[in-house]
């Protein structure tokens, strides 16, 4: 496949200083090969729910979010990611699993070896009304382990679901994003998947700016088509192959200019999302 056709980026800043440019990683476009299975059957919504991504904090309203939330109605069955182990089973009312107690609710880990991969992957299920199966149970990938709820800290009936990545600790948390697949839509047929990296000038990731995606056809930006991502906060870490801090999945085919603005440079980038696959972009200030 041919490699990402990079337009030369406009550079400004409010007090008009020093012309600033990009650095853009230009990687060939690969198809997206995700580890997992969706943990929602297909009678259900696959829809991630974009005003919490993972990593955000709503701009400082909230604390870090270490997952995605998947809104569902009550009873909803949610399937096992991955053929795994049961690792726990059981509520976080007296220990504390994530950022603090009773926030989970009901809520279940499974361990995983995934083949080509050295460390465990644990994905964590919660807020679940039912658990379905028991610690050290053995699963099935696609199983049915449980169902929808609101307990814990839940706002509504929805799936809180994480990935942590070789050890249980919280600090292990990664983008479900990465390793779960492309979920076609009505209105995106064949989508792709953005992964990114808003970085300085000595390649520091940059925290909770926002990342501004605008859809292009024939130049000209769509009405309605801008999306506003928030780069990680402070304690979230990166993919540790990718080293990104923002990640839009389901992006339909098509052309996009990616814009943000830090530490007062101006960073533009234009990039095509082709079905299937993945667009790797680094937004980086030159010297």
């Amino acid at each position: 496949m041919g490699n990402i056709t990079v337009t030369p980026p406009i550079q400004i800043t409010p007090e008009n200083l020093d012309e600033i440019t990009t650095e853009v990683e230009e990687m060939n476009e690969l198809l997206f090969k995700p580890m997992f299975e969706f943990p929602i059957p297909d009678s259900g919504s696959r829809s991630i729910e974009t005003s919490y991504r993972f990593g955000s904090t709503q701009f400082g309203e909230r604390i870090p979010h270490d997952g995605i939330e998947i809104l569902n109605p009550l009873g909803t069955p949610v399937l096992a990611a991955e053929a795994g182990t049961v690792f726990f089973s059981g509520n976080d009312r007296t220990k504390k699993w994530g950022r603090y107690t009773n926030f989970y609710g009901n809520f279940i880990i499974l361990e995983h070896h995934v083949n080509d991969t050295d460390l465990p992957i644990y994905t964590l299920y919660a807020h679940l009304s039912e658990i379905l199966v028991q610690e050290g149970d053995s699963v099935n990938r696609g199983q049915m382990i449980a169902l929808v709820g609101a307990t814990g800290k839940a706002f509504t009936n929805h799936l809180h679901f994480e990935v942590r990545v070789g050890d249980i600790l919280l600090q292990n948390a990664r983008n479900p994003e990465l390793y779960l697949p492309l979920i076609p839509s009505e209105d995106q047929r064949e989508p792709g998947i953005l992964i990114g990296s808003v970085i300085t000038l000595n390649g520091s990731p940059v925290p909770g700016v926002s990342v501004v995606i605008q859809r292009l056809i024939d130049g000209i930006i769509q009405p309605g088509s801008t999306i506003y991502v928030e780069t990680y906060a402070k304690p979230i870490s990166g993919d540790q192959n990718w080293q990104e801090n923002f990640v839009v999945s389901n992006l339909p085919a098509g052309d996009y200019r990616v814009s943000v603005f830090a530490f007062q440079h101006f960073i533009e980038k234009f990039i095509t999302i082709k079905p299937n696959e993945f667009v790797h972009l680094i937004l980086k200030p030159e010297e």
